[in-house]
Order: structure tokens, then sequence, then C-alpha cells
């Protein structure tokens, strides 16, 4: 495998910290606020948020970029479901857990969050980065109201 260059390490970086990083301390205190007697945390791995019940299963929550500034899409990539990502929500969904979806927009540095999407056996696919352009969800209309 070849060693990330120096800009692309920094790019990681830069990102983490003006994007990454803020979308998920904002998102985890929106799912605080609509889950307020759970425990919600950020994971490390995937999915990004884990939110526990006291009497049901955990429920899983991914968090992908939409838009990053007024009108700068998210590259298709960051967008959808990579592979692994893809390999182990088909794994929770088959197993019963709830699995769920939500996107943001940033706007400097605020950050729009989509209606959260349970995801299914039926419908993850139109998720992922695997499944043919055509066949995927636009993020966009998850913002509509």
């Amino acid at each position: 495998m070849r060693p990330k260059s120096k800009k692309a390490s920094k790019r990681g970086k830069d990102a983490h910290r003006n994007t990454i990083g803020p979308s998920h301390k904002k998102c985890v205190n929106v799912l605080k606020r609509k889950y307020p007697k759970q425990f919600v945390t950020s994971t490390t791995g995937m999915p990004d948020f884990v939110i526990i019940w006291k009497n049901k299963a955990p429920q899983f929550t991914e968090l992908k970029p939409c838009r990053l500034a007024k009108n700068q899409r998210a590259s298709y990539q960051s967008m959808y479901l990579s592979q692994t990502q893809e390999q182990k929500i088909s794994w929770l969904i088959k197993h019963g857990m709830y699995v769920s979806m939500i996107y943001y927009n940033k706007s400097g540095k605020r950050f729009r969050f989509s209606r959260e999407v349970k995801l299914t056996s039926k419908n993850y696919k139109r998720f992922c980065f695997s499944t043919p352009w055509e066949k995927r969800i636009d993020p966009d209309d998850l913002f509509k109201p």
C-alpha cells in the first residue's frame, strides 16, 4: 500500500477538524434531544452513533455529508456507504437491529440535518456507493418537508 502524501494527510486532518468532528458533535446533540431518556454516544468504527435503550436492542445511526457549502456537493464516495459500511449495515439489519441514516448540509459553521431514514433490507442498497447512480437516493430529497 502506498503511503499518503503530506497534502492528503493535511486535507484529511483539516476535514476532520472543520467538518467531520463538528458535524458528529452537533448530531449527537440532536439525537440526545430526540431521545432524552436513552444513552446516545458516538462510536469509533461503524456506524457513527449508537443509541442504547433500557428494554430494546440498540439503535445504530450513520451520518453522511450531503453539501459542504452552499452549492458544493460532497463527493459521492463520502455521500454514500462504502463497501465496508455496506457489509456491516447489511449484517446489522439481517440480525434485527434498527439502523438509520442522517445526512447533513454544512453552511459556514452551521449544520442542518435531514430527517432520519430507517434502513431496511429493501432500501439500504439505495444508500450504497456500489449501487449504480440511477438507483441511488438523492440526499437532497431528504431535506424537503
